[in-house]
């Protein structure tokens, strides 16, 4: 969590706002995240909904420390019972290579049993080291392990080569990604000359990585139709797609179906999601980005009978348990259960057998999760495939590294950097 140094201190009264604010809302965040399973970034939303007063600097400094605060929160609660604020301040040392003068301040009210500093810069197994050297002269003190910061459960569902690597990775903020419409170098240069560098990725040149936190629309308002907010692993599953110019498809209602849209350049997508919300914003989006051919409707695709109408391709953005996003979204690794990995397992699985009557003989059925669970992912199109006789896998090339797949491609979080995300490619005989 780096924090830009401010060309003039802040005021002693704003840097005292930012302590006494995560004084107050703390205990009431964790208590809505871990015991009630909500997600940290609505609880904040809905508190700066009411609280109009609080600027955009404001505004920046809770969310970054409330996500720290998560980040960090089996070693600094679970494992060590720090204060909330004690607990945030440390968090936000582990995550920061320079001291926000706001946490310079919060560390004054806390007292933490040894000398804070920034540790943004070091691994996180150099972060586990550096603190149970710090604390190992504590009475009782049990050393910190990377399994402490995700569930007991974690292991036992996962590829054990791949665990601690995304432990690790999970403790990274992730860049922020945008797929441009048009010119990358053009949103770049836009970028660059208002102090915020980015980079084009080296295999999708439309691809385009900066710093998060950054205000999109306060810097690119003028070329808003010109890009989408849209992870680089989620760009993936559009790429593995490769949906022939003029075509239908059927899609989930979310960035990826805009994705199609462009890929196609013309042809038609019929948008499908159980929340009606869901699809009036993509409709709005759609409308903002001038792209026509999107139709909507409403679709439980695990009970509802499915469409008489078939299709050249068909996308399952299937529901998932998420745990490809613990790095974006770091509260949802306590709120989560390897329950609830099966649950979503089972759900798939009946997705993908209601839909396949939608695709079209020779036709190609995607099915991606933002998961890197076994159950979630590898076995769920293992188990479909032995009940479906008539759709085999088909190989395709890994859009980051250009290698050949068998047809399927497990995208790890450090990999993007961002999202895990899985796809498999299935074509219908």
């Amino acid at each position: 969590m780096d924090n830009p140094s401010q060309p003039n201190p802040l005021p002693e009264k704003v840097v005292r706002r930012h302590a006494e604010l995560l004084e107050e809302i703390l205990p009431d965040f964790s208590l809505l995240v871990i015991e009630e399973g909500r997600p940290a970034d609505s609880i904040l939303h809905a508190f700066l909904r009411n609280r109009r007063e609080l600027g955009s600097r404001d505004r920046r400094f809770l969310a970054q420390a409330i996500f720290s605060y998560f980040r960090w929160y089996g070693w600094t609660v679970n494992k060590l019972q720090l204060p909330h604020s004690a607990a945030c301040l440390l968090g936000a040392a582990l995550d920061s290579t320079e001291w926000a003068q706001s946490f310079q301040y919060l560390e004054t009210r806390c007292n933490l049993p040894f000398p804070v500093e920034c540790m943004g810069s070091l691994s996180a197994g150099e972060k586990r080291d550096k603190l149970n050297e710090l604390l190992k002269d504590l009475p009782d003190f049990q050393p910190l392990e990377l399994s402490d910061l995700v569930l007991d459960d974690f292991a036992k569902v996962m590829d054990p080569e791949q665990v601690e690597h995304c432990i690790s990775s999970f403790q990274q903020r992730p860049p922020t990604w945008i797929r441009c419409r048009n010119s990358a170098e053009e949103l770049t240069e836009v970028l660059a000359t208002n102090g915020y560098p980015a980079g084009i990725h080296e295999s999708i040149s439309n691809a385009v990585s900066l710093d998060p936190g950054i205000s999109l629309q306060h810097v690119l308002g003028d070329h808003s139709g010109q890009f989408v907010v849209q992870d680089l692993a989620s760009q993936c599953v559009g790429l593995v797609a490769d949906p022939e110019k003029g075509g239908d498809c059927c899609a989930g209602a979310g960035g990826k179906a805009l994705q199609l849209m462009d890929l196609m350049e013309e042809g038609k997508v019929l948008c499908t999601d159980v929340r009606i919300p869901a699809l009036k914003e993509l409709k709005k989006r759609a409308r903002k980005y001038g792209i026509k051919n999107i139709r909507t409707q409403p679709f439980n695709a695990a009970n509802d009978e499915p469409f008489t109408k078939v299709f050249d391709g068909v996308m399952v953005d299937a529901p998932c348990s998420g745990w490809g996003t613990w790095s974006r979204n770091p509260d949802a690794r306590w709120r989560s259960s390897r329950r609830d990995v099966a649950q979503c397992a089972t759900r798939q699985l009946k997705i993908l057998n209601n839909v396949k009557w939608c695709v079209k003989p020779g036709g190609v059925l995607i099915y991606a999760v933002c998961s890197i669970t076994c159950p979630e992912t590898e076995e769920v199109v293992m188990n479909f495939l032995d009940q479906q006789e008539d759709f085999k896998l088909e190989p395709f090339t890994h859009p980051l590294t250009g290698e050949q797949t068998n047809g399927q491609l497990q995208i790890w979080p450090w990999e993007s950097p961002g999202d895990g995300m899985f796809i498999a490619r299935l074509r219908r005989k």
